[in-house]
């Protein structure tokens, strides 16, 4: 990601320690979410925001991510999914 991104999406973006550690830049914690198979075939849930939004189609910006093109990436959102909230800028 941090070879790309920010020719793509103009910010900076520093390299990653892990998978989970991803998540946690996503544009919204409704979309910060994980799942994994494990040899077991239990599975293993990655969600450092929680899965609140999710389940209540909630579109947030991500608290820990300011992202200046929020507003664009909402509204394509819900061109796809009409059933999905937005939630505005609570910081």
């Amino acid at each position: 990601m941090h070879l790309w991104f920010e020719a793509h999406f103009g910010e900076a973006y520093t390299p990653l320690a892990s998978t989970a550690a991803a998540l946690e830049r996503f544009v919204s914690p409704m979309f910060a979410v994980g799942v994994r198979l494990d040899a077991d075939d239990g599975l293993r849930i990655e969600a450092p925001f929680g899965l609140a939004d999710l389940f209540a189609l909630r579109l947030r910006s991500n608290p820990r991510r300011p992202y200046g093109r929020f507003d664009e990436i909402a509204a394509g959102v819900v061109r796809r999914w009409p059933e999905i909230t937005v939630a505005r800028d609570q910081r």
